[in-house]
């Protein structure tokens, strides 16, 4: 949950009181004291810090109610297994569901699922809100993801992502056609000062240097086929920064088709056509996994229709 002040001079703390209206002073600066809260990216030393306009104030939203958090089993959400052995499962999430609860959004999401296939993963990872879950996508993205069913297995794949030995290949409907047919990307990424849920490309070399809420991200991609006024894309993301694939395409002019958020303007789509198709990494058995998964219905019926188009 992020937060940016829009002028100077407002302690830390009234500032989130402010707007956190259902807690308490004393317990966000709990939460600031116990590293919950930050500043562009660092813990302050204080409770009573003032803030600069611009500052990105980031709450770790699960803390504010974890105390008395826990996430309900739902037996009614199904789960398309692609893998699965004693320590891990890997599962191809449909569209239009959220991976994990949130303080607004307690049911119907991936970890209502888990939780209710297997009772033990509660308590596992790093977050009552994320029970096994080692990464996420988004709410409308599909594909693979690694859910740890213990907490050894857990830590044992989460150092793979923090040392980007996981290999994750998306594929992504554009519009329009870049004009490399293949290339890294390296914009750097921040939070939109207008929108707390949107991120922004840096495409300029060398400015808001110092900023801990800026963060270098890099997507090598290839172009795999034009479809007319489309192209479909394979995306390597080399770091895993929020809505990365999505800023990064909206920021060479190609959005991914259907995100409205990042500026695509055809109705083709419903959401994002953007698909996290396959993952290669080392299970903690030993094995090395190289796995993928299908595109969903919705996807496979705009590409079929494109290619239908395309033929004409």
């Amino acid at each position: 949950m992020e937060f940016i002040p829009e002028k100077s001079g407002e302690r830390l703390d009234k500032f989130l009181t402010s707007r956190l209206v259902k807690f308490s002073r004393s317990k966000i600066q709990r939460l600031i004291k116990d590293g919950s809260i930050k500043i562009n990216g660092t813990v302050p030393a204080k409770t009573g810090i003032f803030l600069k306009a611009g500052d990105t104030v980031d709450v770790a939203e699960e803390k504010l109610n974890e105390e008395e958090f826990r996430v309900e089993p739902e037996k009614d959400i199904p789960l398309d297994i692609i893998y699965e052995d004693k320590d891990i499962v890997v599962i191809n999430k449909q569209p239009d569901l959220m991976v994990h609860p949130t303080l607004s959004k307690r049911t119907h999401t991936l970890a209502n699922a888990l939780v209710a296939r297997y009772p033990k993963i509660i308590g596992v990872g790093e977050s009552p809100f994320r029970p096994g879950i080692v990464h996420r996508i988004d709410k409308d993205t599909s594909g693979l993801i690694i859910v740890a069913k213990n907490q050894k297995a857990f830590m044992f794949v989460k150092n793979q992502f923090i040392n980007h030995t996981v290999k994750k290949t998306y594929l992504a409907l554009v519009e329009g056609t870049p004009k490399e047919k293949e290339m890294t990307i390296s914009f750097r990424i921040r939070p939109s000062r207008t929108n707390r849920f949107k991120k922004v490309a840096i495409m300029k070399v060398g400015t808001v240097s110092g900023k801990k809420s800026v963060r270098t991200a890099e997507t090598f991609y290839k172009v795999k086929e034009r479809l007319g006024k489309f192209s479909l894309i394979e995306a390597f993301p080399k770091t895993g920064r929020t809505h990365q694939i999505r800023v990064h395409f909206a920021a060479i002019g190609c959005p991914i088709a259907g995100d409205e958020m990042y500026g695509a303007k055809s109705k083709i789509a419903k959401r994002q056509m953007l698909h996290a198709e396959a993952i290669e990494f080392i299970a903690p058995n030993g094995k090395k996994l190289s796995l993928k998964a299908e595109i969903p219905e919705d996807m496979g019926g705009v590409l079929k229709e494109l290619r239908r188009e395309n033929e004409k």
